[in-house]
């Protein structure tokens, strides 16, 4: 077989007969085009465009379902080489799940207390089929390796540390200490949230750190709807991919397809597929993403973890860290909304609200204890609880009753907008006409700007 221009020396090594044969489908699909050619038309990185011609890492399938459609001249051979695409894709991803665990890492404790046993089953039975594996595997593993630590192996860093001159130890702690007393300096004062918005009609994004209408940056030049959390900024334009803020202003980077939903969760980003078939979570590079669950309707992301809705029944599945491995918690509810601690779920007749925390392992299900009375919505975040009372038109907050019972109850704040986004320390409004943007803290309202299509608060 001859050699093209950018086929890795020696074929491929990937670690299965499997990712061997979708590495040669895709060598001969992408025939005559190098790595960087490849990684500036589809953005993702050179290394990982190496690494998918070689078999080494999988080719996420939307990636692999756009090269068919992008290197095929006519409709039936599309049919055709996708068919063929998808196959090879299964059976690779398949095989690779296949194999067996990797050892555990060097410099693991052998006598540590041992993990809790990740576990995907539905309590009381299996686990349902909405987050099981999808039939021919999942659509989109990436391997990865155990982290080492800077500048060597744990046993060199340690030996470099008791080599260092004692005066010099000492010297370090006196400026580790004088760094800690100018941390707690500068942060005495709680920081208030970043807020984004997108102007009218998603012509720019602007960015609010200031303490009036005048705190507003210009950012980016488009935005159909904005996410923002620990992992970063983000916003889906005109063509539905999603961009990622790369921290100067007019710099986005596009790192995903469209997607049917997507949610920010702590230093993570995962996506809904368009065709609402998997979930998968972003790898931080490019626009490469790992497959971690099967359908789901919705995707809610914040502090307390990653939950999805299950398709048909509604029922709502934390993600537990390991793919495909998901716990049912609860059934259907009309919303739900995540605080700094906690899920909330409004029962599907809007009577009531109910709360459950992460740390409860309770079996068969879940305990989910009464938290507050009617509502039509919910928003959550760091500031608390908010909901709009059944006419929509009033925002409340889950505050304490003050009737001296240890019990909360929905306090009216005024009037509710077109959209509500909750910050670490204060609710935003987007006034229904799209006028004005308000911020909620401590009792007081304050017009910080406007007017906006959409905003976020991170």
């Amino acid at each position: 077989m001859n050699r093209r221009a950018g086929r890795p020396q020696g074929g491929p090594r990937g670690g299965t007969e499997q990712a061997n044969a979708l590495a040669e489908f895709l060598l001969d699909l992408t025939a005559g085009a190098t790595v960087r050619e490849l990684a500036a038309r589809y953005h993702v990185g050179k290394t990982l465009w190496g690494e998918y011609r070689a078999g080494v890492k999988i080719i996420p399938l939307e990636l692999l379902d756009r090269l068919v459609r992008d290197h095929t001249p006519d409709e039936d051979t599309h049919r055709a080489r996708l068919a063929t695409a998808t196959r090879l894709h299964a059976a690779a991803t398949a095989a690779q799940r296949a194999q067996p665990a990797p050892e555990a890492a060097p410099g693991a404790t052998p006598d540590g207390p041992a993990p809790e046993a990740a576990t995907g089953a539905t309590p009381g039975g299996p686990a349902p089929a909405a987050f099981a594996e999808p039939v021919g595997g999942p659509l989109g593993a990436a391997g990865g390796g155990p982290l080492r630590a800077a500048g060597g192996t744990p046993g060199e860093v340690v030996r470099r540390r008791r080599s260092r001159p004692l005066l010099l130890a000492a010297a370090g702690t006196a400026l580790t200490l004088l760094a800690a007393l100018v941390l707690v300096l500068a942060w005495g004062r709680p920081r208030d949230d970043a807020v984004y918005a997108a102007g009218p009609g998603g012509a720019g994004v602007f960015r609010w750190g200031g303490t009036d209408a005048a705190g507003w940056t210009r950012i980016g030049d488009e935005a159909k709807r904005l996410y923002a959390g620990p992992a970063g900024v983000f916003a889906t334009r005109a063509d539905d991919r999603l961009y990622r803020y790369e921290g100067e202003p007019g710099r986005w980077s596009p790192i995903s397809e469209p997607g049917r939903d997507f949610a920010v969760s702590g230093e993570h980003v995962f996506r809904l597929a368009a065709d609402g078939g998997s979930v998968a979570a972003w790898d931080g590079d490019g626009m490469s993403w790992t497959t971690i669950g099967g359908p789901a309707t919705r995707l809610y992301g914040g502090a307390p973890g990653l939950f999805a809705t299950e398709p048909g029944t509604g029922f709502i599945h934390r993600y537990e860290g390991v793919p495909f491995t998901w716990r049912r918690i609860g059934t259907a509810g009309a919303a739900f909304a995540l605080t700094g601690e906690d899920l909330y779920g409004l029962v599907p007749d809007r009577t009531r609200v109910n709360r459950w925390r992460p740390e409860d392992r309770t079996e068969p299900w879940p305990i989910w204890a009464y938290a507050a009375g009617e509502a039509a919505e919910l928003w959550g975040g760091g500031a608390g609880l908010f909901s709009t009372d059944a006419s929509r038109s009033r925002l409340r907050v889950l505050a304490d009753a003050d009737n001296g019972v240890a019990d909360q109850a929905w306090r009216d704040i005024g009037p509710a907008g077109a959209e509500m986004a909750v910050g670490g320390r204060a609710v935003y409004v987007l006034t229904g006409d799209r006028l004005r943007i308000l911020r909620w803290s401590d009792g007081a309202w304050q017009e910080i700007g406007g007017p906006a299509q959409t905003l976020a608060a991170g």
